[in-house]
């Protein structure tokens, strides 16, 4: 299989979906991530429940309920990697582990975790695994993704180039317009964006070319070690020959190749070898890049985050910014109604995260995602994947606006600046980052000085 060689760093951006700038002022350049400690993002919890300060504070006094609370810490490590770590240090199966959201992997976070209470001994307080450690905070009957309310930043954007005083100009410009919610580069995979190919062969229903992707698909971005076991993975191709081939860092991999050696062909049980989250991950990420590419025609077309069109599709927000209820389409009688409440932050316009069940948008945003949908050849009953049901999604809204809570930016030395903000759980950093900084080289996003562009 042909790898992406091509693809340099200044396509990275294009490639997932993401194109052109929203804000007009103008950008400073810099690096996020080149530390890890730059990056720290944490969870809170309906209720007020803060992992980082939790992380400090330890244990609350809970009476012991259906599930022990824990907040995960990592650094420079993946979600899944970090929770798998957790699971084998306590023998528990990763898929028994219940968590709210995915979180960065080149950053340092605080995520809360919660862990069956009959499994874990009433004395543990600490778990250790590696660069992962977890603590023991409480009890609660179930953690679900809607219980988490929001993700707190810090940032730190080193080596800046431009004008450090067009940071006031910036925020008042994203306190008043916003910007553009797209789905971030990780959602993809940041050296190696390939989550949405999987995807797209998953919908397909093209099994062995979703392994084949998955396994040997390789970028210039990757370690070389990596890149050249995927070239020679991909030129053998013979299943008995793969676990020789590929390291043992790619354990998901390797995962994938040990089935094809038992079951030759049986490429539907290879990807089921593959954690669960991993898999929806793929198709979901399949979703996130058609809803990336409609965001962007739209905008290239000159429409506006919010004002809204006969047409669009409008969803309420709570006061955290996350859409609920069903949602209202846009028309002559109450297109003013509805700027008024865009206006004051309690509904946005949306386009779906495109599933089995959404509604599709009409209008100039609907001709955009349909002319997205036309090019790759699917719809939206296309996500109801019959051969695996398991990985079949229903879709839902997902506003186009993204506004931060609680801005605040300044200048901490030469060439460093800080940022602090609040985010809905949907909410990706880089959005905000990226209008910021205006660098062409994607990589700049996940701390690699790789070219100046």
């Amino acid at each position: 299989m042909r790898g992406l060689e091509g693809l340099s760093c200044t396509d990275l951006e294009r490639f997932v979906g993401i194109e052109g700038y929203y804000t007009v002022s103008p950008g400073i350049g810099g690096i996020v991530k080149e530390r890890p400690e730059d990056f720290i993002v944490w969870e809170v919890l309906d209720g007020g429940l803060d992992s980082r300060l939790m992380w400090e504070l330890g244990p609350l006094p809970h009476e012991p309920s259906r599930y022990s609370l824990w907040i995960l810490c990592k650094t420079n490590k993946d979600m899944l990697g970090g929770l798998a770590a957790i699971s084998r240090a306590i023998d528990m199966r990763l898929r028994k582990v219940k968590i709210c959201g995915i979180k960065d992997r080149r950053a340092t976070t605080y995520q809360f975790i919660a862990l069956p209470t009959e499994a874990i001994p009433q004395t543990t307080r600490t778990i250790v695994a590696g660069p992962v450690e977890a603590r023991h905070v409480g009890y609660v009957n179930e953690l679900k993704t809607e219980d988490l309310v929001e993700n707190r930043f810090e940032v730190v954007v080193r080596h800046v180039s431009g004008d450090p005083q067009s940071l006031s100009r910036f925020r008042e410009e994203v306190q008043s317009e916003g910007v553009p919610n797209y789905f971030g580069p990780q959602r993809f995979g940041s050296l190696r964006p390939i989550t949405h190919l999987v995807g797209r062969r998953i919908v397909a229903g093209e099994f062995r070319e979703a392994v084949e992707t998955f396994l040997f698909l390789h970028t210039d971005f990757e370690p070389e070690p990596v890149k050249m076991a995927r070239q020679l993975a991909a030129e053998q191709s013979i299943p008995d020959q793969l676990l020789s081939i590929l390291p043992r860092s790619l354990v998901y991999e390797r995962a994938v190749a040990r089935h094809l050696a038992e079951r030759r062909g049986d490429y539907l049980g290879a990807l089921r070898r593959l954690p669960l989250r991993l898999r929806r991950l793929f198709v979901e990420a399949y979703s996130s890049y058609i809803f990336n590419r409609a965001l962007s025609l739209s905008l290239r077309d000159g429409a506006r985050l919010n004002e809204p069109l006969v047409g669009d599709l409008a969803v309420r927000l709570d006061m955290y910014q996350r859409p609920y209820g069903r949602v209202i389409p846009v028309d002559t009688w109450n297109i003013e109604e509805i700027a008024r409440r865009v206006a004051r932050g309690e509904a946005a316009i949306s386009l779906p995260h495109v599933g089995y069940l959404v509604w599709l948008p009409r209008g100039p945003r609907g001709d955009a995602l349909r002319a997205v949908l036309e090019e790759e050849g699917v719809t939206t009953s296309s996500f109801r994947i019959r051969a695996a049901p398991e990985l079949s999604t229903r879709g839902s809204p997902r506003p186009i606006l993204l506004r931060p809570r609680e801005l605040q930016l300044s200048v901490q030395g030469e060439g460093l600046v800080r940022l602090s903000f609040f985010l809905p759980p949907s909410g990706y950093a880089t959005s905000l980052l990226r209008e910021l900084m205006k660098r062409r080289c994607g990589l700049a996003y996940v701390g690699v000085r790789h070219c100046y562009a």
